[in-house]
């Protein structure tokens, strides 16, 4: 009887659900009804999925190049049980082959939420890839561990490569005339997304005047541009950055830091193409517009750009005069985030040269740091990330709370084979999915050569243009310490979300930053605590040659 009635209920359904729905339609499946329409997601993991929900239309056509518009509605019930294709992107060989080719229609988002949530503090995730690669779909970022703790968690695609930062002369001229901010549209797309989450994450049961915004890399350096951009005021009420660089960006239209502007790049490009108006430039395939994988490992890619209306300014300056949003901030850097700048890392004399730094003084600050492979990108992460997210903190708690911290942890087995967890390597533990990245080696590497790892790393990518096991997180699930650490990271970040404040279960470990005190958090094995004057002589040094590049006082 009870088969009868499934299968008389399944053939009423498909009478009232539109046929392209139909088969998607399943009973035993959460369903949220929203203004724009029904989707129905899935219950794993011990949370509610709801996933390729458009928060935005689709940017093609006469769309590309334009701000995002509104997503239309839809009939029937729409199965968010899967995730939508990527952003298009260049396939980089052992990094992105899931996510490749991606289609133009990605601007869209995921919804995961504890059963039965009401109220909840919501967080909201943008992806790194250097605003070239990556997609919210990545196994990185299922967030099993931040739900556990209570929160709704939406993670966000956005247009990357030269189909969000993007702005030719004539382009710029079209966005006068029509009234809209110009070139850094994967920007745009993410305070769309935050007004997405505005208008409908109470169907969800998450709380919309209590949104956290928190991203990694370029999706970290993202959150320091919505800090201080006048296009999200009012959208989010709190904001985490982890291992967000601070290198100057290039201006729209003037050479600033001895870089061209976005303009001329652009030029540059329309004529590699051979094109000479945007119709033309709208007609080509997506696949036209993408980097190879030689200038992925070049660097030539104009990306985000100071255009004064979406990003307003640098974010270290901004933050130092107090033009940031006053909500709570919370920032931090991986021990080897230096592993992000290997792949680019100009020889030691020419950057001391370049940034004017003293060759003898060097020498003998980093006197005690064995890996001189890694020495050049070693100074450089000890002024772009140690340095500015003490600076940023600093700036930031001026005028709301801001805490800062240093992550330090490796996975037993790996811990001697590397000069600390490089860039990414925290992602697996924030979101409490460490099953579903590589799994640590059995046995435990050898840390005897570090540079001959490095160097083979660097080969990979200079000469066959692939992407090294080696530059990504690994983890033991089974590991007690692991465990912990994830544990830690998902309390600190939920806790952070919900009041302001990361300390949780009423301990008050972690303080306010400021840089006189100079007391971070630090995620390490065995232990709860926090370090004080992180390699301060080293970073002290690089934090003059930074207020000197972007004109502060020392």
């Amino acid at each position: 009887m009870r088969m009868l009635f499934g299968m008389l209920l399944a053939g009423l359904a498909a009478t009232l659900i539109p046929k392209a729905m139909a088969d998607v339609y399943n009973e035993g499946r959460p369903i949220v009804e929203l203004k724009s329409g029904k989707l129905q997601g899935i219950s794993a993991n011990g949370m509610l999925s709801f996933k390729n929900i458009p928060y935005a239309a689709p940017p093609v056509g006469d769309l590309r190049w334009r701000p995002p518009q509104p997503a239309s509605n839809w009939e029937g019930i729409r199965d968010a049980s899967h995730f939508g294709q990527a952003c298009p992107q260049p396939m980089v060989t052992g990094l992105n082959s899931e996510l490749v080719p991606g289609n133009e229609d990605c601007l869209k988002l995921n919804v995961y939420t504890p059963t039965g949530a009401k109220g909840l503090p919501v967080m909201v995730w943008f992806h790194g890839g250097g605003l070239i690669e990556g997609s919210a779909s990545e196994p990185y970022y299922q967030p099993i561990g931040l739900i556990k703790e209570g929160v709704v968690v939406v993670t966000v695609d956005f247009r990357i490569g030269k189909l969000g930062f993007f702005a030719p002369r004539l382009l710029a001229e079209e966005a006068k005339r029509n009234g809209e901010p110009v070139g850094n549209y994967g920007i745009m797309d993410q305070i769309h997304s935050l007004k997405w989450v505005r208008d409908n994450i109470a169907a969800f049961g998450g709380d919309p005047n209590n949104v956290t915004i928190f991203g990694q890399s370029a999706g970290g350096r993202s959150v320091t541009w919505l800090m201080t951009s006048p296009a999200s005021r009012g959208l989010f009420h709190k904001a985490i950055a982890q291992s967000a660089q601070q290198l100057p960006m290039r201006d729209q239209t003037r050479e600033t830091f001895g870089m061209a502007p976005e303009e001329e790049i652009d030029a540059r490009f329309m004529q590699s193409l051979g094109v000479t108006t945007l119709n033309e430039l709208r007609a080509l395939p997506a696949d036209k517009l993408l980097m190879t994988p030689t200038e992925f490992r070049d660097g030539e890619f104009g990306g985000s750009f100071v255009d004064g209306q979406i990003i307003v300014g640098n974010s270290v300056p901004l933050f130092a005069t107090s033009k940031q949003h006053k909500v709570p901030f919370m920032i931090g850097t991986n021990a080897w985030d230096a592993s992000y700048f290997m792949l680019s890392a100009p020889p030691l004399a020419t950057y001391l040269k370049n940034m004017g730094e003293d060759p003898k003084t060097i020498n003998k600050l980093y006197a005690r740091f064995k890996d001189k492979c890694a020495l050049t990108a070693e100074i450089m992460a000890d002024g772009w990330y140690r340095g500015t997210v003490k600076l940023l903190a600093d700036s930031a708690n001026k005028s709301a709370p801001a805490y800062a911290y240093n992550y330090a942890y490796l996975t037993r087995t790996i811990r001697p084979a590397l000069i600390g967890p490089g860039h990414t390597f925290e992602l697996p533990y924030v979101f409490g999915d460490l099953g579903n990245v590589l799994p640590a080696p059995a046995k435990t590497q050898s840390g005897a050569d570090r540079c001959k790892r490095i160097n083979q790393a660097l080969a990979d990518m200079q000469k066959k243009a692939t992407w090294s096991r080696y530059w990504f997180p690994m983890t033991n699930p089974n590991d007690p310490e692991d465990q912990s650490i994830s544990e830690q990271l998902a309390k600190s970040w939920t806790t952070f979300a919900r009041t302001g404040n990361p300390n949780y279960g009423g301990q008050e470990i972690w303080p306010r930053y400021t840089m006189r005190d100079d007391v971070m958090r630090e995620f390490i094995q065995d232990k709860q605590g926090v370090v004080k004057d992180l390699h301060k002589g080293r970073v002290d040094y690089q934090l003059q040659v930074i207020k000197k590049t972007y004109g502060l006082p020392e």
